[in-house]
């Protein structure tokens, strides 16, 4: 029996305390050092710790399991955690301590994991549907330094039955590299509360690709656009979306009109 064969049966092969202890590169660092520069964004000792745990334990888990195709440490820091933290001054702005930001079709666990490091004093949920995901990212919450960090296992419309705590509670619904932006709408209304916002975070296809369709589909779900952002990570990298929508509540209240 190979690595790859070996049956995945407890939260026992998930353990962080399992994995070899990585450490990024000074090329890798001094670039995200510098990137988070151009963000105005403070890295302290304590988050490169985190951020190294978080590392080696996708690192380790991903040798046996497919949760990543990025494992390089400069690829690392730049499409997972970098790329996480450039909507961290949307989700301080629009959320307040205590508030739940949700993580839809968490998977590895970005951008939810940065976001958490930098932004503890929030509740932040990791949902995905594949429990061996769930497994991973259970374990990988409690290396952060967040106070209420957890990671569930439902599909955002299953929530009202599965997760009855958090529907219509969460104050922000992230979501990146999950699907078409409209699709997701559904499970964002399921959980998001009146004036709660959903927070897409798109590949350069968007502008051509998707976004006729999520702003036509937006109204059937009582959301709005607030704010659609262009984000570059480098000059070599093309134009990424982070695209805001407020969840009205006017879908429910126009059925009870009609009531």
């Amino acid at each position: 029996m190979t690595q790859e064969d070996k049956p995945i049966r407890s939260p026992e092969d998930f353990k962080a305390e399992k994995a070899p202890r990585l450490t990024f590169g000074d090329d890798a660092w001094a670039w995200f050092l510098e990137a988070c520069a151009d963000l105005e964004l403070t890295v302290s000792a304590r988050q490169r710790e985190i951020l190294e745990l978080l590392y080696s334990h996708l690192v380790y888990v991903n040798s046996w399991m497919n949760l990543t195709r990025i494992t390089d440490d400069k690829d690392y820091l730049k499409f997972h955690v970098f790329d996480s933290l450039t909507i961290l001054n949307l989700v301080q702005q629009y959320t307040s301590p205590g508030d739940i930001v949700l993580d839809l079709g968490s998977g590895g666990g970005y951008p939810g994991l940065p976001l958490m490091t930098w932004l503890p004093d929030r509740h932040f949920v990791l949902v995905d549907s594949k429990p061996k995901k769930v497994m991973f990212l259970s374990e990988t919450v409690h290396l952060t330094d967040c106070a209420q960090a957890e990671a569930r296992c439902f599909r955002g419309l299953e929530a009202v039955h599965l997760a009855p705590d958090l529907h219509g509670k969460c104050q922000i619904v992230t979501a990146r590299a999950v699907g078409r932006a409209a699709s997701l709408l559904q499970d964002a209304t399921a959980l998001l509360s009146v004036n709660g916002i959903f927070l897409c975070m798109k590949g350069q296809s968007y502008p051509t690709e998707e976004r006729d369709e999520f702003l036509r589909t937006m109204p059937k779900f009582g959301f709005t656009l607030m704010e659609e952002h262009r984000i570059a990570l480098d000059e070599e990298d093309p134009d990424r979306w982070a695209i805001l929508a407020l969840n009205t509540g006017e879908k429910l209240k126009g059925k009870n009109k009609r009531r």
